[in-house]
């Protein structure tokens, strides 16, 4: 949850500089935010509010895994740290790939299938900053499943080419 929470913050501060109206127009009164608080402050705490509960749904079952395939706290650490890092790269890199497209799609089109599309202040980076924001919880969902399949590796008793070769010998 805190790593998540945290990637949030750090996200948002790339999506506010592309697309400010995104939190302008919406998502500071969405969260609540108190007007003092409408720049890259209160982007940060949208983004911790956002995804702190994306950690817990994401780290729940991989953890569950961990706690079953896992011998010991110190395999099991180490073996969270990576799944935490795996998830992390790969929402990561939904959000770097649904900002590039929202750089390289054209958004213009994307705007006029807005409803109210007078009410953003900036249309062409409220859509870009939604896009991103879209692609990291997608990014999200994959990294979940890669983070269970890092517990599922990691487990004890798990024979790898190397040990296979080096107990034949």
């Amino acid at each position: 949850m805190f790593a998540a929470a945290a990637f949030g913050a750090v996200h948002n501060q790339i999506s506010f500089t592309i697309g400010a109206s995104y939190f302008y127009d919406v998502k500071f009164a969405q969260f609540a935010i108190e007007p003092m608080f409408h720049n890259r402050i209160g982007a940060a705490l949208v983004g911790a509010l956002a995804s702190w509960w994306m950690g817990l749904l994401m780290g729940l079952p991989a953890f569950a895994l961990g706690a079953v395939t896992q011998k010991g706290r110190r395999r099991f650490f180490y073996a969270g740290l990576r799944a935490i890092g795996v998830a992390i790269t790969i929402t990561a890199i939904g959000a770097f790939v649904g900002l590039a497209f929202g750089h390289i799609a054209d958004i213009n089109a994307l705007v006029r299938y807005l409803p109210m599309i007078d009410a953003f202040s900036d249309p062409v980076g409220f859509v870009r900053a939604a896009i991103m924001h879209d692609a990291s919880y997608a990014g999200g969902a994959i990294g979940a499943l890669a983070a269970l399949y890092v517990m599922w590796r990691a487990r004890e008793g798990r024979s790898t080419q190397g040990e296979i070769n080096a107990t034949s010998d």
